[in-house]
């Protein structure tokens, strides 16, 4: 049987390099995340799962495969699983970690080589992925640089994730470290070699207070996803020197220390220091209702983006205009046919009723490139994301288009709302779609199907040639919606969901900013409203920028409203201004990034302690 090792206790001297009095011991690592936290340490050593060798004959080969693909296609609803989750709760940036490790599942020369090694030396299915993942890692090593070295944890999530379900754990056993040391209560630190991503997704940040590891640096996933869930961690440190008896530990994410055997006046402070912590981000998520205004008075909308109201709480619509983005596709995922007009319309009925009020932008059907539909059958493509996607399959599949309009317009008359187009590339697609929306609207008129005449219809800025293109397009459309994910995935020529490329991912590119520029200032003179929807609306970096590039209305995922309304409420129109026409001359992604974020500190020091690394 496979097995993992649990949580263990140890006990030892103080680690070399360490400072502090008698019992006190004050460790330096490699901050990672912010935030600073008290808890009791759980030491967590994730030994490699151990893999039973069974020796197969040929008969055995083809039953011992439908075993790996068995465990592949779990493997795969898993990470979708978690992705959605991490999606909802912080937005797709972080959750796109697992989309990339689905690829890796689908990668025929992976799934080949595991195959093969079955049939070739009549091994089982662990000892296969296990021997596939050793050798893929090591051609992996020396492909990237620092900054992007997550393909191989990544490779090595997805073994272990494999091993664990062919051994019949599908858990990780960090996750159950955490549940059991938490059970009564207490707040844990957990203390681990290496935390992967699916750890540190499943791990219970009721129980959760912080994360040392010993290796992972600030760009591995796991401290990616660990900032975006507001986990402070600590990583760099020798977990294997540290005692683990003396009570509660202090972990400051923000300045890498951790303190074991604090001293009584020690423990205060950070109880006192991680309440302020707490306090800050309460505050800020209290103020986030309501139209934020900024420092000289100037009205910025704040609108969320979400896929359903699992994680939306009621009052975090309070005065806001609602909600900038619904991505309707997910009503169509996760599940076998399409949904009927009838279904629709409920569905929509049912979202326009969350937010009383206040508006919902819903996108019409976005599907294809890394979202397909298991029921649609498209023709193969060489490049899907630059394929059969987003309005053109709407234009080109006028019955799916057709039964999506009806619905929407339906439930028009049970609450606000506005209707985007995505992925639009021309004009003319923009106009067609038009047409055909008004068509469906004298239909229902003649057969006296109430709907409100007045809905709104917008169109996504997400394709350069669009962006360049805004101002012809705001006199057709009456309001766009700017997303800069995909925008900088088609400016910079980098599949985002490719691990390979992923480093090259910069939204805060300088053509990339150029890009936005110009594309505010189209909307501007076409005189139409005009909101970024993207992960820059989040980012509170980014944010300054768009300020000071005229952007008024932005749209993000619920964590991160609070951050971005604490930003503009501490500045003026004309720092924002002034920090514009300053990044814009620069030349560089890294002195952008590293101008704007000194700017922001200086303009809202209290932000400090809760903003990611730059």
């Amino acid at each position: 049987m496979a097995d993992e090792r649990g949580t263990t206790a140890r006990t030892g001297s103080p680690p070399a390099g360490s400072a502090g009095g008698p019992g006190r011991i004050v460790v330096k690592g490699l901050p990672v995340a912010p935030g600073l936290a008290v808890g009791t340490p759980v030491f967590h050593d994730e030994a490699d799962i151990d893999v039973p060798v069974i020796a197969l004959s040929a008969e055995d080969v083809r039953g011992e495969q439908r075993r790996l693909a068995t465990a592949i296609r779990m493997a795969k609803k898993q990470l979708q699983e978690v992705e959605h989750s991490i999606e909802r709760e912080v937005g797709r940036r972080d959750a796109r970690i697992f989309s990339v490790q689905g690829l890796l599942l689908d990668d025929p020369a992976f799934r080949k080589a595991i195959r093969e090694r079955i049939a070739a030396q009549l091994v089982n299915a662990e000892v296969a992925v296990r021997d596939a993942v050793l050798s893929w890692s090591a051609r992996l090593a020396g492909v990237g640089t620092e900054a992007d070295r997550d393909p191989v944890a990544d490779l090595r999530d997805v073994g272990r994730l494999l091993l664990r379900i062919l051994a019949g754990r599908p858990r990780p056993a960090a996750a159950r470290a955490v549940e059991e040391a938490g059970a009564d209560g207490t707040k844990v630190v957990l203390v681990t070699r290496e935390l992967l991503p699916s750890d540190t997704a499943t791990l219970d940040r009721r129980r959760l207070a912080a994360i040392v590891t010993a290796s992972g640096g600030v760009a591995s996933h796991a401290a990616i996803l660990a900032r975006g869930l507001g986990i402070p961690a600590v990583t760099d440190v020798d977990v294997s020197s540290l005692p683990a008896a003396g009570g509660a530990w202090i972990v400051d994410g923000g300045e890498g220390r951790v303190i074991l055997n604090p001293k009584p006046e020690d423990l205060e402070q950070a109880v006192h220091q991680s309440r302020h912590y707490q306090t800050i981000r309460e505050e800020l998520a209290s103020r986030s209702s309501g139209l934020v205004r900024t420092k000289d008075g100037v009205a910025i909308e704040l609108m969320l983006n979400v896929e359903n109201f699992d994680s939306v709480h009621p009052e975090m619509l309070d005065g806001l205009r609602g909600v900038g983005l619904f991505r309707t596709e997910f009503l169509f995922m996760d599940r076998k046919t399409f949904p009927s007009e009838q279904e629709q319309f409920e569905y929509y009925v049912e979202a326009l009723g969350q937010v009383g009020d206040a508006e919902i932008t819903f996108r019409t059907i976005d599907v294809g490139g890394d979202k397909p539909l298991s029921y649609l059958q498209v023709p193969a493509e060489p490049n899907p994301v630059l394929g059969w996607r987003g309005l053109r399959l709407s234009l080109q599949w006028p019955d799916m288009f057709y039964t999506q309009i009806r619905a929407l317009l339906r439930a028009s008359v049970h609450g606000r709302m506005r209707i985007l187009l995505p992925m639009v590339t021309m004009v003319e697609e923009f106009r067609r779609a038009r047409t055909m929306i008004a068509q469906i609207q004298s239909d229902m008129e003649a057969r006296e199907v109430p709907f409100d005449k007045d809905v709104p219809v917008g169109a996504m800025v997400e394709v350069p040639a669009a962006a360049l293109a805004t101002r012809d397009l705001g006199e057709s459309a009456d309001f766009l919606s700017l997303g800069t994910n995909d925008l900088s995935q088609y400016a910079l020529a980098v599949d985002r969901n490719n691990a390979r490329v992923a480093s090259l991912y910069q939204p805060l590119h300088p053509g990339m900013l150029q890009l936005v520029k110009l594309a505010a200032e189209g909307a501007h003179q076409s005189d139409a409203h005009l909101s970024v929807c993207g992960e820059m609306a989040g980012d509170p970096d980014a944010v300054l920028l768009l300020l000071g590039l005229g952007v008024r209305s932005l749209s993000m995922s619920p964590y991160h409203l609070p951050l971005v309304r604490g930003l503009l409420s501490a500045v003026t129109l004309d720092d924002a201004r002034a920090v514009a026409a300053e990044v814009l001359a620069l030349h560089s992604t890294t002195e952008i990034r590293s101008v704007l974020r000194g700017h922001v500190l200086r303009l809202a020091p209290e932000l400090g302690t809760l903003l990611p690394p730059a």
